[in-house]
Parts: structure tokens; sequence; C-alpha cells
């Protein structure tokens, strides 16, 4: 019988991440808010966005462990759990966890600095191991078998692998960019997208927002930013971890 941890070509996981990109830090800003600066790559959970506040929950997933996260991402998760265990029980009798909500900037497992947000910071990421084993990393052309067999059901969900960033990040689970998004639509994040507040520099007062008109609430909402291609690229390159 193969063994969980047998090493497997990542390239034999079917559809991996068809359909499904990395959740673009614009796109989790927008949905979900900012988190309170400065941030380190230490958690610092008390700096969660108003948003991430109002939705958040810790929930317990299987006998072995808890999650924090925001309510549609632990329904997700829990959803996911349940089927995986139909198929392979055993897989989750030993499954463990790294955690989901951390509010920090990005570890990439490239070892490359970053002072992007990470998207564990929105609970919107979970980090998987298996009992008595250390998180998988960048584990190069293969994967544990394991992971192999999780895949697929998160896809399924609309979670993106960490499997498919360029310096990979095996343990990684994040919600897709575009999942992100539907549950915009669907109401499932409460309401309209947090839209972060315009500041003008040297128009503050007690360093609030400035609140002329149009740039207060109800304001145009800024042009995209021109580096948003930019930024996308850095983050297929490096993760989101």
């Amino acid at each position: 019988m193969p063994n969980l941890s047998d090493p497997v070509p990542i390239s034999s996981i079917p559809g991996l991440n068809r359909g499904l990109s990395s959740a673009d830090e614009d796109t989790m800003i927008e949905m979900l808010g900012r988190p309170r600066e400065p941030l380190t790559t230490t958690c610092s959970d008390d700096k969660a966005s108003a948003a991430v506040m109002r939705l958040m929950e810790t929930r317990r997933i299987t006998e072995n462990f808890r999650l924090t996260g925001i309510k549609p991402a632990l329904d997700s998760v829990q959803s996911i759990i349940a089927k995986v265990k139909q198929q392979n029980p055993d897989l989750i009798a030993q499954l463990r966890t790294e955690g989901m909500l951390c509010v920090r900037h990005r570890k990439p497992t490239s070892g490359a600095p970053s002072l992007r947000i990470s998207n564990h910071s929105w609970g919107t990421a979970v980090d998987f191991r298996l009992d008595g084993q250390d998180a998988p990393g960048n584990t190069g052309p293969n994967c544990p078998r394991w992971l192999a067999i999780l895949v697929p059901f998160f896809n399924q969900e609309g979670w993106f692998s960490g499997l498919g960033f360029t310096a990979r990040d095996a343990m990684h689970f994040e919600v897709a960019d575009e999942t992100i998004r539907k549950w915009q639509r669907d109401g499932l994040l409460g309401g309209e997208p947090a839209r972060e507040p315009i500041v003008v520099a040297g128009n503050q007062t007690n360093g609030g927002p400035d609140t002329r008109p149009g740039t207060g609430a109800g304001a145009a909402p800024p042009p995209p930013s021109l580096l948003a291609p930019v930024t996308g690229f850095f983050s297929r390159i490096f993760g989101h971890g």
C-alpha cells in the first residue's frame, strides 16, 4: 500500500490550478481591506482589517486541529475536508495544520525578502503538514502523495495550490483570485468591497484622512494602479506564503 509521504511527480496531479490564479494583493485589499501597518514576518493578528475582524471565526475542522479564518473560507475548508475524509480517512486522521490567519508580510520559499502582505493576513490561506512531519516547502518536481491527493479537492472548491508558484510552497493553499471575487459578488464577504480611504499628503487632521469633497466616502475610486502588472508578475514568481 502506498505511503502518504511517498514522493509523486507534481506533473501527475490532474489539472493543477486550472482556471485559478493566486489572489493578488490588490484584489485582497479591495475585497477585505488593508491590515494595519507596520507588519513584520511574525503574526500580528490584532492588525487584521476591520472586514476580516467582522468575518473572523475559530472553528474545529477535525478532531486534531482548529483553524481561525474568515467564515466563507472556513466553510469551504470544512466542506473540502469532509469530502476528502470520505475517500481518504487515513489522510485526514494524520492531517495537521501550520495555521490559517496570520497577519504578516510574506515569507517566500525562495528566501527573498518581501514587503508584500501575506494572504494569510486575510484568513484565506492555510498551510498543512502530516502528523510528526515538517510542513513541506519547495519540494522541486515532486510532492508528498498526501498533497497530490488534497490538491484536486481544493482546486475544485476554488483554492489555488502553492505548488503552482515558481518557488513552490507545497504546504500552502489559498482562496484563488477568481473565488474571492465570486464570494464578494455572492455577498459572502458582507456587502460592498472594502475600499481604502483616500489620503492626500499634507491634508490630514490628527492623522485622519482628508475629508474635503471628492475624497471621502462615496467618492469615485482611484484608477487601477499602473504597477498592477508588475506586482502580479512578482506574485507569480515569489508566491504568497
